[in-house]
């Protein structure tokens, strides 16, 4: 039967969670299709505490009034209904991506907005056995790997939205077939989308032509590529524990728009464990549907193993590589450079004597004075030290200044004792990564640079062996 089927499934499911509570509420994602209005009248009679959401997509002419004759549909079933219509299209074009994926990105938004605002323990959607198949075949014909090919999972979890709200699939064992019998003999009333039916999206291609056709070939095609989803799927679970312990091993830093990776790690890697990290690094950037194929992976790990440049990559994501780190960015977001001394390139600010300037959350640089003594209880690799600067104090304007280098700046840096370099080119021939140099502080005096940070001090102001007072600056790692 349809129905202890469905909630045998939702158990299941949930048992992952700590099995179903009866008391919180499960949020119903209805289109007002044949397969949600299924999952709806199913479940209708069970006692649960259900709250059926709806989001029009304003999409179609007869958006509306569907929406509006759903919510007369729902108070006839005694559910509570939840709609909302949002402008897709134009979200599309404010967020420069395909209608697909903007529909996407708008209905989990708004499904894990009445979650959260009802304190619901799961969504429940209402992918069936021939969605399933849609979604293997898709993944496969973009070379998207394993993870792809198991489809799409009874139990998932979107980070990006919430750690603790999952998205539970009941009707993933159920056939279109079973739920059209189902919807025949319980009277059911589908609120058809007619875009279902246009050969213009992609899936809709698979379901309309590739899939019947495919069937004349093989008629136990539906049910082979599900046999084959669940045995990777499987497969796909021991390689996910790797997959976890070698991604925590690469990445140092994770950001909402960014992900950083240690290249040296990465390379340490099998090829197999270099293609997951990467994919699983870009899947984390991506809110919903990641969708990265062979050509993404194999672009971002070419640069990975060349160790310096950048790619663009699909679903408006980003690599970049800085020194040994691997930036993983979205929508135009800017390496978050930790491992380097960096700041916010609009920022001016003074530093005065016995005191310690904050750079970021990583790096900041202290200010004091020393006698001659104290300067000759350092060590040579100490006084060599590029974190350090021992500066002649006798000419300095204090407060000192620290801000970002400026366009055509120019220095005399220590060892050059006529003419004057443009940081940029000193940058470039410190190897400094290209992404870092912007936002690299420097210490000034008046308008004179004194200290490149972590670099060099100016020519200037070297210690002569006379000074009485000795000033030091430090580039330190907050404690």
């Amino acid at each position: 039967m349809l129905v202890t089927r469905i909630l045998r499934a939702l158990n299941e499911a949930l048992d992952q969670k700590g099995g179903l509570d009866v008391n919180r509420a499960l949020v119903l994602a209805v289109s007002g299709g044949m397969d949600s209005l299924t999952l709806a009248h199913t479940l209708r009679g069970s006692g649960l505490n259900l709250i059926v959401a709806h989001l029009d997509h304003a999409l179609r002419a007869v958006s509306a009034q569907q929406s509006e004759a759903l919510g007369v549909m729902m108070a006839d079933w005694d559910l509570p209904f939840i709609s909302r219509r949002v402008d897709v299209n134009a979200f599309a074009k404010q967020e420069k991506v395909g209608i697909e994926e903007a529909a996407r990105t708008c209905r989990y938004r708004f499904l894990f907005e009445i979650a959260h605002a009802h304190g619901a323990q799961a969504i429940v959607l209402a992918h069936n056995a021939d969605d399933q198949v849609e979604t293997v075949l898709m993944h496969f014909m973009r070379g998207s790997g394993m993870a792809g090919l198991t489809g799409m999972a009874p139990f998932s979890i979107l980070k990006q939205f919430d750690e603790n709200i999952p998205l539970i699939r009941p009707m993933l064992g159920i056939n279109r077939a079973e739920i059209e019998v189902y919807a025949l003999n319980n009277h059911l009333q589908p609120l058809e989308d007619e875009s279902n039916e246009m050969p213009v999206y992609y899936r809709n291609k698979l379901r309309l032509h590739l899939i019947p056709y495919m069937e004349e070939l093989n008629p136990g095609l539906k049910q082979s590529v599900l046999r084959s989803a669940e045995v990777l799927r499987g497969d796909n679970a021991l390689l996910q524990r790797l997959e976890e312990t070698a991604f925590a091993d690469c990445v140092s830093h994770e950001f909402a728009k960014e992900i950083v990776m240690n290249r040296k790690v990465f390379l340490e890697l099998d090829l197999a464990l270099q293609r997951r990290v990467i994919r699983r690094a870009l899947n984390y950037l991506c809110a919903i549907n990641p969708d990265f194929g062979f050509e993404d992976i194999e672009k971002a790990r070419q640069i990975i193993i060349s160790g310096r440049g950048a790619v663009d990559l699909s679903l408006k994501t980003r690599l970049e590589m800085v020194g040994q780190d691997c930036h993983f960015l979205l929508q135009g977001a800017k390496p978050c450079i930790l491992n380097l001394p960096q700041m916010k390139e609009e920022s001016i600010y003074t530093l005065s004597i016995n005191e310690t300037l904050s750079l970021n959350q990583v790096w900041q640089i202290n200010a004091c004075m020393l006698s001659r003594t104290e300067f000759e209880s350092f060590s040579e690799e100490e006084k060599r030290g590029s974190n350090h600067a021992f500066l002649n104090p006798s000419l300095l304007k204090l407060p000192l200044t620290v801000r970002a280098m400026q366009s055509g700046e120019r220095w005399l840096p220590l060892g050059l004792r006529t003419g004057r370099q443009k940081l940029s080119d000193f940058f470039v021939n410190q190897k400094i990564p290209r992404s870092a140099r912007a936002a690299w502080p420097l210490v000034l005096s008046g308008e004179s640079v004194v200290w490149v940070v972590g670099l060099r001090i100016a020519h200037n102001w070297r210690l002569t062996g006379d000074e009485f007072g000795i000033l030091q600056l430090s580039l330190e790692r907050k404690p």
